[in-house]
């Protein structure tokens, strides 16, 4: 007697399946039933099946995570703000499942986020609350000691742990001056009592004063633990990881340390040469991340986190160590292997389908500096929990993809 066909509510056919977390690589479906990943396989039957999406020629990963975005719109002003979007512009309308907001809301200002835009968002949306207990409603969010809040911060995290990771702080003037180191031990002192990491923004951008030089390997060897995460590895701003021109020891004993270190592109954290420098010596960043905001996603030069890893590969970096480095990795830093950056059967159905086009394609940093790259990602679909979105027209005036090298 002939077997029935399994139904399912959608399959994904012909893609090349990147997943890095299972050592795959190699053209096979997905199937989803449930908003779980019911089987990867080639030659899965679609004749019962609900939906089925064709990748034939396209890559199809687990879904790809953000691990340092600026992403809760509404909740610094009521419209046009410049420097949030929201939530799905930089997830799942960009190919992008899961994202993590670091820093734009404090203990006082995460309820709004906790009860009203990660519950409605079609992204998983996760945070960092800021060191500043306003976080960055109130620029510079740390002055002195009266802006930080560590009984509040720590019942924000307590009482929402699903979504509040953790603390995160940036190194910059005028907080610096003022507190100097004291504002990292202030954030790691919560997360010792809450739970959860710090992550710390190097690299003083706000006023390249020399402190910040001063401060950063004790920062990275005395403060900073197992778990934690720097952020701009690869930025050439004053209290960065290069001190004249060479990377810092600290930085290598930190890693042994547990310290995890991502890229965090944004509007003035990353530049070609301090990048060329650091990866040189064969230091790597864990992970890749875009520091996505409003007044740089169209006007660059971040655009979006598949054109920061485009970026990122000019560097020598592999197209399948760009997907490990936002799939499974930021998944660790998170603690949530078990739930996204695989695609495990039985694990939820996040899924990234792209399109890794050849081509002459420019990218850009801050200063105007370009690096000419062979290869860009463009988003084709996000899949969340087991249903596939709409993605936006993109941020360039012609698409998704960078500038053509003409």
């Amino acid at each position: 007697m002939p077997t029935e066909p399994t139904s399912y509510d959608l399959v994904i056919s012909g893609g090349r399946v990147v997943d890095p977390a299972n050592s795959i690589d190699a053209q096979l479906d997905i199937a989803v039933s449930g908003g779980k990943i019911a089987a990867i396989e080639a030659g899965i039957d679609t004749s019962a099946t609900k939906r089925v999406v064709d990748a034939s020629g396209l890559v199809v990963t687990p879904g790809l995570i953000d691990l340092h975005t600026h992403a809760v719109g509404g909740i610094r002003k009521p419209s046009r703000d410049d420097f949030m979007v929201d939530a799905d512009t930089a997830g799942v309308s960009a190919g992008v499942t899961t994202i993590l907001d670091a820093g734009s809301i404090g203990a006082l200002s995460a309820g709004g986020l906790v009860n009203y835009l990660a519950p409605n968002a079609t992204t998983r949306l996760m945070a960092l609350i800021n060191i500043g207990k306003m976080g960055v409603a109130n620029l510079p969010e740390v002055k002195t000691t009266d802006d930080i809040d560590h009984a509040s911060s720590v019942e924000v995290i307590q009482s929402a742990p699903e979504i509040i990771k953790g603390v995160k702080v940036r190194m910059v003037t005028p907080g610096i001056i003022t507190l100097g180191n004291d504002m990292p031990k202030a954030a790691k002192s919560i997360t010792d009592e809450a739970g959860g990491f710090v992550m710390v923004h190097v690299g003083d951008i706000a006023g390249q004063d020399p402190i910040a030089a001063d401060l950063t390997p004790s920062l990275l060897t005395d403060i900073l633990t197992k778990g934690d995460v720097v952020t701009h590895t690869l930025s050439g701003a004053v209290g960065a990881l290069l001190a004249d021109g060479s990377l810092i020891s600290q930085a290598e004993e930190a890693r042994r340390n547990g310290v995890y270190f991502d890229v965090g592109v944004g509007g003035g954290n990353f530049s070609f040469a301090a990048a060329q420098a650091v990866i040189d010596t064969g230091f790597i960043p864990d992970t890749i991340s875009s520091d996505i905001t409003a007044m740089f996603i169209h006007a660059g030069p971040v655009f979006s986190l598949t054109e920061c890893m485009g970026k990122i590969t000019t560097l020598g970096i592999s197209f399948e160590d760009a997907i490990r480095m936002t799939t499974s990795k930021p998944a660790e830093i998170l603690g949530m292997s078990d739930e996204i950056g695989s695609l495990s059967v039985g694990s939820g159905a996040d899924i990234s389908i792209l399109d890794l086009v050849e081509g002459d394609f420019i990218y850009r940093e801050a200063s105007g500096a370009t690096k000419v790259g062979s290869q860009a990602i463009k988003p084709v679909m996000a899949v969340r929990n087991g249903v596939p979105q709409p993605l936006d027209f993109g941020p360039h005036p012609w698409g998704w993809l960078p500038a053509q090298n003409s």
